[in-house]
């Protein structure tokens, strides 16, 4: 029996069931599922593929019906359909009993439920009932939150996948947990918690809302929601707890945070209360420490910090890859880090660190935002969030080496400024478009089509990059917009030319960071909040560089945390502990093999495991 209430996955075949006809064997005949999966979807439920097909053809099929954006985690191959259910659902972390799977096939549908007992299965028969089922529920998720969340999860899954132990993967998550204790504002969502966690909820007491709120009124209970963002993405709120007396009363999580060790962190920072476990639970918590890998930046050395002064100052540090190369021979507690990332469309996500963007995308109103997501397929909803505005942050890190790259295009209608692509191929330019859809320059992993660029180029005009002067200006704005008493650091690029520039981009490079550099020591002599760190101070050598003027050898970066670690005692009070120059060492070795020419055979993957190791 079908208990329609229960489903958070509805899993598809594709032939005779998602749609008419066989892709193999003449086609699709006539798909009238794709409003279904949409209303699906904006109830909070989540689709997946399962099916016997050519992955390539399928995924066409989908994109030219427009719905291909609506799936996670797919599963499309010719394999036996049993096993890849069972891991589908390991990797989304959901029980069977809370998924759906339909299918034309009678072996395929017994020999999932053989492999995933307790798995609802279904043929087509039921969609209308299933339809009826949507249409009535007021349960609504219109934004898609728990969708992008999914897309999260799927691409942490993927670079997991990258990694030889689970431990290397962990540290390089940068995952950071917080308890709030303002639980009546967020009662909806703590209630739904309650209601629908299962392999995490360790007390599994279901209470009505009315009970929930005398709960968190009551003085002697103590109560708080636990939020995870880590380098993939923000989670939300996927936790909460009540204890009384030093006893938890409530002890549940979603489970998204299966394997991240968030229970184990959140029970120990509560001090190990007492915890009654009823039934079945997939990860016990134990009166062993914290996990290390939570809230810290590397996992593998301890944070010292000064107890009597700002060990709860928040930090946000933010910019393209290369300052993540830089943080990482700090340990930085209470850090929020916003480095260039991969969308949802599989593209890299780095102009959100562009001064026009980060000073407009968080003041868009939600039409604003849908607009840039359709006019450019450059962009990622999660772009728009940043801390940067946030009241409680005290320090911010930021890289000035973004702002030189990137082209600014103006939109024809409302005169509101985007910023992307390196500023000497200008996307609007007709001739500049077999590049682009070529790959020839730099595309950020995204698919350029003809189609695209002109439906672009028909809405923005290009109007250059930002001048010095310009970038001052928005560094001025941005200090004022920021809290008060907030410290900006920034970074500035090189003054020294790199003298293999290969690259168009970064022609005369170093005589506009002269002009920039030269701009903001001026500011900072008159503006207190103002802190700079250069990398001139570290660059002496030609070969101190990379492969371009923003990107230099390793020692670079570990010198320059030597100034980094000075302003972060000063501004925030916090003694960050400095990586080893082994650590230095290693990294210095993992660089060359990942620039080597024999990077992608055996040797390359047997030098990175054992890398991993050491520095573990």
């Amino acid at each position: 029996m079908i208990q329609f209430d229960k489903i958070k996955l509805v899993i598809w075949d594709l032939d005779d069931t998602f749609w008419e006809g066989t892709l193999s064997e003449g086609g699709v005949k006539k798909c009238g599922n794709v409003a279904l999966v949409k209303n699906l979807t904006d109830c909070g439920i989540i689709n997946a593929i399962c099916s016997k097909n050519d992955k390539d053809a399928a995924e066409a099929e989908l994109t030219n019906l427009g719905i291909e954006d609506y799936f996670v985690f797919n599963s499309i191959d010719w394999t036996p359909k049993g096993p890849r259910i069972k891991r589908m659902l390991e990797d989304m972390g959901l029980r069977a009993e809370n998924v759906l799977f339909i299918d034309d096939n009678i072996v395929n549908l017994n020999e999932a439920s053989h492999y995933s007992p307790g798995l609802m299965i279904a043929e087509p028969d039921v969609l209308p009932t299933l339809n009826t089922f949507i249409n009535q529920t007021t349960r609504k998720d219109i934004n898609h939150k728990r969708l992008n969340q999914y897309k999260v999860l799927q691409k942490k899954q993927e670079s997991r996948n990258e990694y030889s132990d689970n431990l290397s993967f962990l540290y390089s998550t940068h995952t950071c947990v917080e308890i709030h204790e303002d639980c009546l504002d967020e009662i909806d969502r703590l209630h739904e918690l309650i209601l629908r966690t299962n392999q995490l909820n360790y007390t599994k007491k279901r209470i009505s809302k009315e009970e929930l709120k005398a709960l968190l009124i009551d003085p002697e209970i103590k109560s708080g929601y636990v939020t995870v963002r880590d380098s993939f993405g923000d989670y939300g709120i996927v936790g909460f707890y009540a204890m009384k007396a030093r006893k938890l009363i409530h002890f549940l999580f979603s489970c998204r945070t299966i394997g991240q060790g968030v229970e184990q962190w959140v029970y120990s920072e509560l001090g190990y209360p007492a915890l009654e476990v009823v039934g079945r639970v997939i990860n016990p918590v134990t009166n062993d420490p914290a996990p290390k890998w939570i809230n810290r930046l590397s996992g593998d050395e301890e944070t010292i910090t000064d107890e009597s002064v700002g060990n709860q100052s928040k930090i946000l540090v933010k910019g393209p890859c290369d300052l993540s190369i830089l943080v990482s021979y700090l340990n930085i507690p209470n850090a929020i880090y916003e480095f260039t990332y991969q969308g949802s469309k599989n593209n890299s996500i780095e102009h959100h660190n562009h001064s026009v963007n980060y000073l407009s995308f968080p003041f868009l109103n939600e039409a604003d935002r849908q607009q840039l997501l359709t006019d450019c397929i450059f962009n990622d909803e999660r772009m728009f969030n940043t801390a940067l505005f946030d009241r409680d942050i005290q320090l911010i890190i930021l890289s000035a080496q973004t702002d030189p790259n990137l082209g600014i295009y103006k939109n024809k209608l409302n005169d509101s400024k985007i910023a992307f692509a390196e500023f000497c191929y200008p996307l609007t330019d007709p001739q500049n478009w077999p590049l682009y859809i070529g790959k020839r320059v730099c595309c950020y992993e995204n698919n350029f089509t003809e189609e695209n660029l002109k439906r672009f180029a028909d809405k923005y005009d290009y109007v250059g990059r930002l001048s010095p002067s310009e970038y001052i200006d928005n560094i001025r704005q941005l200090l004022r917009k920021i809290n008060p008493s907030a410290i900006l650091c920034l970074l500035l690029g090189s003054e020294k030319p790199y003298c293999a520039n290969r690259q168009k981009a970064y022609e005369k490079r170093e005589i506009y960071n002269q002009k920039v550099n030269a701009l903001l020591r001026e500011l900072a002599e008159t503006e207190p909040r103002l802190k700079l760190i250069s990398f001139d101070d570290y660059i002496q050598f030609q070969d101190d560089y990379l492969d371009n003027i923003n990107h230099y050898k390793r020692h670079v970066y570990f010198k320059a945390a030597t100034d980094l670690k000075r302003i972060l005692q000063e501004v925030a009070g916090i003694r960050a502990k400095k990586t080893s120059r082994f650590k230095l060492f290693l990294d210095e070795i993992a660089s060359r093999f990942r620039y080597s020419k024999f990077r992608n055979n055996r040797l390359f993957f047997f030098g990175r495991t054992i890398y991993h190791k050491l520095r573990d």
